[in-house]
């Protein structure tokens, strides 16, 4: 291993774990006549207010209309996804795989896996 990546791990790892620790179990200040004994309870969950980081916004369901266009979208995908599948299967019987690779294939394999994640990411919504 290189020195200076040696070096750099050396110092990051550490310094990471510190932050880490850190993050995990925040200091607890002290009023006055409390001991460190028994710290002040704190909830697990953080308060639900718009200006705080942490929690996200809740996503609003989609309505009936982007529903049905989603499944239209996706019908209309299908019928594309089978024709280049069909397409593909033409394109392989008229090559021979074993003695050379053809380009059309390899793009068109490459068509079907985009226009899939698609239908996927469609079905998924």
């Amino acid at each position: 291993m290189d020195s200076r990546r040696r070096t750099f791990l050396a110092t990051f790892v550490p310094g990471v774990a510190v932050i880490g620790v850190g993050m995990v179990a925040p200091p607890v200040a002290l009023r006055a006549g409390q001991s460190a004994s028994r710290p002040q309870q704190q909830s697990a969950v953080p308060p639900a207010s718009p200006d705080h980081p942490l929690i996200p916004p809740a996503a609003m369901p989609p309505t009936t209309a982007q529903l049905r266009q989603n499944q239209r979208d996706i019908r209309k995908d299908v019928d594309q996804l089978f024709s280049l599948a069909q397409e593909l299967k033409n394109l392989a019987d008229k090559n021979d795989a074993a003695t050379e690779l053809s380009v059309n294939l390899l793009q068109k394999t490459e068509e079907i896996e985009k226009l899939a994640k698609k239908i996927h990411d469609l079905a998924r919504d």
